[in-house]
């Protein structure tokens, strides 16, 4: 699919050359080739080209560089062999991120004046980001070229009640995502509004369209659940229950509620994946 429309867009591009498109669509067409062609460069790249240029960025100590590759070659080619041997190397890339960060911080402490000071903030700044990324589970869909940052401790079943935030990264800036889950083995709540009590303050979550909230009869049990992208202003909220001293959900549903306390771990979970936002390049203010 790729190859066809690569040729198609070589005779448009050669199309209007001879027609005399305007210079700026011509660009346009231009830069949209090059992508294209960069795509198929990299769809057609082997498990052990892609392990090579992760060694490659790692030798030449560009290990922000080297750790993106790994992912996707993890993501792309997980039970390859090349991809058994980057999942051991990812963590050792991850470490050294850390270590120049604190290489770099060594190095402004033990210098003097003004520039060092400021430098200092910077290393630290970066330090920070660091470890706040690297505590993330990481994982690259392949399909969108989105990859997914996670705090470990975030459910991977929907067989119990939580909620939990997450990370989206495509391009450049960064998005979260906001999941709350409820499980019964009993019965549905047909929910309607789901309310956030954060130290005596109560927020309302409503469906911004029809079906947002969804439903499905599981094996174990009847789950309803609600998954989208957090808004700006209600990056607010998870930082409001991240810092909270009691959190409480309450899923009110057509006949009936059901109340539960966010616990330690998730509100912890929260806090990375605030942090791991920032870090990323995310606005939470």
């Amino acid at each position: 699919m790729i190859k066809i429309t690569l040729t198609g867009y070589i005779l448009l591009l050669l199309f209007t050359i001879s027609c005399g498109v305007p210079q700026a669509e011509y660009e346009k067409l231009k830069k949209e080739n090059e992508k294209l062609t960069k795509d198929l460069a990299e769809c057609e790249l082997t498990p052990a080209q892609i392990f090579d240029q992760a060694n490659s960025y790692y030798d030449q100590a560009d290990y922000s560089k080297s750790r993106e590759r790994f992912q996707i070659l993890i993501a792309k080619y997980a039970n390859s062999n090349e991809g058994k041997q980057g999942r051991k190397l990812l963590k050792k890339v991850e470490s050294k991120l850390l270590e120049t960060a604190r290489e770099n911080r060594n190095k402004v402490e033990n210098s003097e004046g003004d520039f060092a000071e400021e430098n200092h903030v910077e290393v630290e700044n970066t330090q920070k980001n660091n470890e706040a990324i690297a505590k993330m589970k990481v994982k690259y869909d392949i399909n969108d070229h989105v990859t997914w940052y996670s705090d470990p401790s975030a459910s991977v079943t929907n067989t119990k009640s939580y909620i939990q935030t997450y990370i989206g990264k495509k391009k450049k800036k960064p998005w979260m995502g906001l999941s709350i889950n409820y499980f019964s083995k009993k019965k549905w709540l047909h929910i309607e509004r789901i309310e956030i009590t954060v130290d005596g303050e109560t927020f309302e979550i409503e469906e911004e369209t029809p079906g947002e909230f969804k439903a499905d009869n599981t094996a174990d049990g009847k789950r309803e659940w609600l998954d989208r992208i957090i808004k700006k202003g209600d990056i607010q909220l998870t930082e409001k229950i991240a810092a909270s001293k009691t959190a409480k959900l309450t899923f009110v549903g057509e006949d009936d509620v059901y109340t539960r306390t966010v616990s330690k771990v998730e509100k912890k979970a929260i806090q990375n994946v605030l942090d791991a936002f920032v870090a990323l390049g995310g606005n939470a203010d």
